[in-house]
């Protein structure tokens, strides 16, 4: 080829990959706005606003000698080799397939990529076949440094950083030609089809030990945002992909059959048998239903108005007019919003009509409805459901039957999620303007059968109270006292109010309904422009807010030096602003998040003993009347059974715990505290402790604290000598304080005393000390200082020697799962999202590991994603790290990784094969050639099932309080998933209420774990948590997950300058200097 027509083809490649790059950066600014809100931040300034400078992004350049080197070694793959590259993701090391070629020693090249992006580092080519059948000689350098356990820095090329103004069209097509290249040398793995193929075993999935390398598209190789590319490539999973995943979950070995280990017992669930009639109709007609306000074609202003979305009360009133007009004789279900099914076709075809609605202030609107048919849903499957059927199973059909048992019920109770309220009692406050509503939970639940699942609900709703009040009510001053800085300072103020309804009434003048926007900066003494006419003119004048409520509508306001509350914005972007005092707060409105007190009232006023949430949820039962439902009776014909389900349970045996001196016997969940079994001691002088509670004259107490400590010290077998002299500070002498831990940086352990509302010092002391300092802290509530006894000095204690990488207690026997022959490394992960309030705040996530072989020592990482991102993104080089902490401490490499994921739903679970599955797979690739067996089991606490003892034989009879199932109780049939390993565990002594118990669903298995080794498994890790010396609720790997995530945003909460526009810099900032402490989390 000439040198002109070299120049053509480059400059023809760089227009390509401009057009490609441009088209990739507009859906990723589109995408972006959703996934991390505004891409404005709001200033300090009233009405400014500061546009977000773009992080620069990793841009890939390669030589033409690089590309060619890797295009010429592709070439060089034998036929046989490239076809063993396509068939797929992972294989089975028994069923690897055989080759008589000799493997070509393969070179990586890989782009330097920010640490915590390893999806962007690319392999030109990749030789996979069985481990066993390659000489080490043979294998990858990495690989083979990776079988001594560890591997060493790769010398990669350097990346180019800088705005994409910067990079030459020459260095674009170089870079695509590259990319081309690699792709066609490289695996796919971004599929569950495709040329992959599938290998199954006995245990799940056993499949091949995949490279570190993922395809890319062309557009991928622009420059983008390491986070935000990574979720965007989370929405390329497709419902086949999904439904390939979800159909390689192991299977039960007898599908008819659960665990055999324990007490078998009986025990009632509050699941409610579906029945299926002979009439039941199995073809389900799905209609799409959209209703919206009725504009007049005339009514050019209300035409550019934008559409909200109606309330679900009002979409029913209308749907209902649209049935008696139509089809009076139907009852098709409803939800609401979009969907509504019938029992086969309608007597319609697509349809429009029009309907008048009056609403409480006694104005009359127009909506219209449209109806078009959308597609037939299959029921038929369900009737039929049994155990360890193979037929594929559709969530869709769940959903609906779902919709069509809460018609009824939606439309009399208010609805909030699949929860619905009927007694909003004002008698039982909850504070802050709020009070407790009851009512009920119900959902379709797919077990051997279909259930319906009825549950009690409990949340907090607002009361009738002017907002001047409730303001008072939260500072707790009166009305007369409050000040404009008091209010724009309590967050909570503006957190409460935000999207709240209130009712505006000028005193013998007007009435009107307003929704919140916010608490505005303005007070009633701010100026405007206010604008009149006078038939000929327009006549402008600047006054006030004051001002011109006394003009207007003869109303003086008594306090106008209070903040206001924008409650619209007008076209032009001016405010509609309120007096505070002239609005009322308006009842029964549900609240998103509850404070720390509110909760803990919620929590106090619905804890009921077991019996009588019973009676309480069949009472629920029948105040929704789901068999009296005209869809339920006459539409589909389907009845509910009235009674909870009685099912099959067994009582598992505790495990026994070894401390120093001797065994513990575990009885109902607890056991007795003895001299630790790894006991660490604080020497004269290395501790003391810090008040900073702001309550003066406390020296007294802290020295009475400390001689406690001292003295219940010897009882668990720890030594703490003297301290030094203790000290106190204000809370405003952030100076002051930080100097003190400096200084004392040194000390094995500072105790910290801090305010008993801990939302805003908790964060700074551990920011501090964490992250600035690093220093060993135990912080301790002023109110529990006060209070303290032997039992909480115990506590203490035991989170102390956590934290000193003591051991407390050991299993005297370890379970089947932890036997020496295959040592574990156990795995919990979870991750923490913001509130809806919190805009600048990241999700957090949290991997704790063991790092030695009794499972009580953990080592963490804590990542930070973009809000609402659940797959944990940069979860390989995490496990890779956690791989090395466990080699060092342990002198040994694991045989098998235990993976409990903590807080995915289950429409996520191919998610977290896809992702995290394969990112551990990849991690234990990098780390050893010998392979690592895996095997996952997801934590789900947020369900609504319960259990209920049958006769007083199988009830804990010396929990006198809450008559509970025993410790132990577990059912793994009937109410479970029908084929997977499922089931629910009542691992801990509810403290109050009755016990919910935790479901676990393991969706991998390389392991072959027997379903009474995972059970087994399961209880034992709920007994060696390290902060209390009782069984927890879920498992301990799962627990300190959680307990790190929540230290985690403890300490951006600390962080008062964190700027979630630039993630990738707080990352790299987010650096803990706890490397002496690893347990410093507990």
């Amino acid at each position: 080829m000439t040198k002109k027509g070299k120049k053509k083809k480059q400059a023809a490649a760089a227009a390509d990959v401009a057009a490609a790059s441009t088209s990739q950066d507009e859906k990723k600014e589109t995408s972006g706005q959703a996934l991390s809100g505004s891409s404005q931040q709001k200033s300090k300034g009233p009405q400014q606003q500061q546009k977000v400078t773009k992080c620069p992004q990793p841009l890939i350049l390669r030589s033409k000698q690089e590309v060619a080197r890797g295009l010429q070694k592709q070439q060089s793959l034998p036929q046989q080799q490239q076809q063993l590259q396509l068939q797929g993701v992972w294989a089975s090391r028994q069923q690897a397939l055989q080759t008589s070629h000799q493997v070509p020693q393969v070179q990586q090249q890989t782009a330097q990529v920010p640490w915590h992006q390893p999806q962007q580092a690319q392999v030109l080519q990749t030789a996979w076949v069985s481990r066993q059948q390659v000489p080490q000689s043979q294998l990858p350098q990495q690989q083979q440094q990776g079988a001594q356990g560890f591997q060493q820095p790769q010398q990669v090329p350097q990346t180019a950083w800088g705005p994409r103004q910067q990079v030459s069209q020459t260095q674009l097509s170089q870079q695509q030609q590259g990319a081309q290249r690699q792709q066609k040398a490289s695996i796919d793995i971004s599929g569950a089809g495709d040329h992959r193929q599938v290998l199954t075993g006995g245990s799940g999935i056993h499949q091949q030990q995949p490279s570190t390398s993922r395809s890319l598209d062309v557009s991928e190789l622009g420059m983008t945002d390491p986070f935000r590319s990574q979720i965007t490539e989370k929405s390329k999973m497709t419902s086949a992909q999904l439904t390939s995943y979800y159909n390689m979950i192991p299977k039960r070995t007898n599908p008819a059959k659960g665990g055999s280990v324990g007490v078998p017992v009986r025990v009632w669930t509050n699941m409610f048998k579906i029945i299926f009639d002979d009439k039941f109709v199995t073809n389900a007609v799905h209609y799409d239903i959209d209703i919206k306000a009725y504009k007049e074609k005339e009514d050019k202003k209300k035409a550019n108005e934008k559409e909200l979305d109606l309330p679900k009360s009002l979409c029913r009133s209308i749907f209902e007019k649209c049935r008696n007009k139509h089809f009076k004789t139907r009852y098709p279900a409803y939800d609401g919003k979009k969907n509504a099914y019938s029992a086969n076709d309608l007597p319609i075809d697509d349809m429009a009509d029009v309907f008048e609605h009056e609403n409480q202030e006694g104005r009359k609107n127009k909506y219209q409805i449209v109806i078009r048919k959308v597609a037939t849903v299959d029921l038929s499957w369900i009737k039929n459901l049994k155990p360890g059927r193979l037929e594929e199973r559709d969530q869709t059909s769940v959903q609906v039957l779902d919709i069509i048992m809460r018609h009824a019920s939606e439309s009399q109770f208010m609805t909030i999620g699949k929860s619905l309220y009927w007694d909003i009692n004002e008698e039982e406050p909850l504070g802050g303007g709020l009070a407790l509503a009851r009512g009920g939970f119900m959902s379709g639940v797919l077990g051997w059968s279909l259930y319906l699942n009825v549950d009690v609900s409990h949340k907090g709703f607002t009361t009738k109270q002017r907002v001047l009040e409730y303001i008072a009510e939260v500072l707790r001053v009166r009305e007369d006292n409050i000040t404009y800085d008091d209010v724009m300072r309590e967050s909570k103020i503006q957190s409460f109010l935000r999207g709240l309804k209130v009712t505006y009434e000028i005193p013998n003048v007007s009435r009107r309904t307003h929704r919140i926007i916010k608490l505005s900066r303005y007070d009633c003494n701010t100026e405007f422009k206010q604008e009149s006419s006078d038939g000929t003119r327009t006549i402008s004048k600047t006054t006030t807010i004051k001002k011109y409520f006394w003009e207007s509508k003869r109303y003086n306001i008594r306090r106008p030096d209070l903040p206001t509350l924008h409650v619209s914005t007008k076209s032009d972007g001016s405010e509609i602003l309120l007096p505070i005092e002239l609005c009322t707060i308006m009842p029964n409105q549900p609240i998103r998040k509850q404070d720390e007190e509110q909760t803990t009232n919620v929590i106090r006023k619905a804890a009921t003993d077991a019996f009588t949430r019973k009676k309480r949820i069949e009472e629920a039962f029948s105040k929704i009347q789901v068999n009296e439902s005209p869809v339920m009776s006459r539409e589909f014909h389907l009845s509910v059974r009235p009674e909870m389900e009685d099912v099959q349970a067994r009582v598992l045996p505790s495990p026994e715990l070894r401390y120093g001196r001797g065994k513990a016997q575990v009885k109902r969940g607890t056991w007795n505290i003895q001299p630790f079994n790894e006991a660490k001691h604080l020497k004269k002088s290395t501790w003391t402790i810090v008040n900073l509670s702001e309550m003066p004259n406390l020296e007294p107490t802290m020295q009475e604290f400390a001689k406690m400590l001292q003295t219940t010290a010897k009882e668990v077998g720890m030594i703490i000598e003297q301290p030094r002299p203790f000290d106190h500070f204000r809370l405003n002498e952030l100076d002051k304080i930080t100097k003190f831990f400096i200084d004392n940086k040194k000390l094995k352990l500072i105790i910290v005393i801090i305010p008993n509302r801990t939302d805003v010092m908790y964060g700074k002391v551990k920011k501090i000390t964490e992250m600035d300092v690093g220093v060993l802290t135990q912080c301790i509530k002023l109110q529990t200082l006060k209070r303290v006894q032997v039992s909480i000095v115990r506590n203490i204690l035991q989170k102390i020697n956590s934290k000193l990488n003591g051991v407390n207690h050991i299993f005297d026997r370890m379970p089947a799962c932890l036997n020496e022959k295959y040592p574990c490394m156990l795995v919990g992960a979870d991750v923490t999202h913001p509130s809806p309030d919190s805009k600048d705040s990241p999700s957090i996530a949290a991997v704790a590991a063991s790092r030695d072989k009794s499972a009580f020592r953990y080592n963490v990482a804590l990542r930070l994603q973009q809000p609402k991102e659940e797959m944990i993104l940069d979860l390989e080089e995490i496990i890779l790290t956690q791989l090395r902490v466990y080699m060092q401490e342990t002198k040994c490499c694991p045989k098998r990784i235990v993976y409990y994921r903590d807080g995915v739903s289950e429409g996520q679970l191919p998610q977290v094969m896809y992702y995290e599955i394969r990112a551990i797979k990849k991690a234990v690739t990098r780390f050893t050639r010998s392979g690592i067996e895996i095997n996952c089991l997801v934590v789900q606490k947020r369900h609504h099932v319960r259990l209920f003892p049958k006769s007083k034989d199988i009830r804990d009879t010396e929990d006198t309080r809450n008559y509970n199932v025993k410790v132990g109780t577990i059912v793994d049939t009937t109410i479970t998933h029908p084929e997977h390993i499922d089931f629910y565990l009542v691992s801990h002594a509810s403290i109050q209420g009755t016990a919910r118990p935790t479901k676990y669903r393991c969706i991998f298995n390389e392991s072959n774990f027997t379903e009474d080794q995972i059970e087994e498994l399961t209880y034992y890790l709920c007994h060696i948590y390290g902060r209390c010396a009782r069984a927890v609720s879920y498992p301990a790997p799962t627990y300190y997950a959680h307990l790190a995530a929540y230290r985690g945003r403890a300490l951006i909460q600390g962080n008062g300058d964190f700027r979630l526009s630039d993630l990738e810099r707080e990352q790299r900032n987010f650096i803990i200097r706890m490397g002496e402490s690893p347990m410093f989390f507990v």
